[in-house]
């Protein structure tokens, strides 16, 4: 893990679960995490004991809707500017509408394909852009399902 020391990692879904497992597990690493969610209060609590904790890394909490896709451009365009870019991409995120099939509402699962399936798509195009423009060869997009 030497060679992450300092490089940047996004990982949506960060508040809770495995996401925020993952955020933490790779700031101890010493990376910089950009943990993005709908709501960051979870985030900020979490950077705070990895501050407390003297990991030598950093979690940025980052506000984000994943089933908008001008807040995911927005969230990628503001890491290159504060973070020159994505080093690794971790697609976390997940909704689940438990609805039946014959009776279940088409917004919930326009919703679930918006995160499940676009976020994940535009995220993933968006760091693999973010590590060609830099030349990055050793970059990772994890998905996690």
């Amino acid at each position: 893990m030497e060679r992450w020391k300092g490089r940047v990692a996004l990982v949506t879904g960060a508040s809770v679960g495995i996401g925020a497992a993952i955020a933490r597990a790779l700031v101890q690493q010493g990376m910089r995490v950009v943990g993005c969610a709908r709501n960051v209060d979870k985030i900020e609590k979490l950077a705070a004991e990895c501050q407390s904790a003297g990991y030598s890394g950093t979690l940025i909490p980052y506000k984000c809707d994943l089933s908008n896709e001008e807040e995911i451009l927005s969230m990628f365009s503001a890491i290159k500017t504060l973070h020159k870019g994505v080093d690794v991409c971790i697609n976390n995120a997940g909704l689940a509408h438990n609805e039946p099939l014959l009776s279940g509402k088409t917004e919930g699962w326009r919703n679930m394909i918006d995160v499940n399936v676009l976020a994940l798509s535009i995220c993933t195009r968006e760091a693999y852009k973010s590590m060609k423009e830099r030349n990055v060869d050793d970059g990772h997009i994890i998905n996690i399902n």
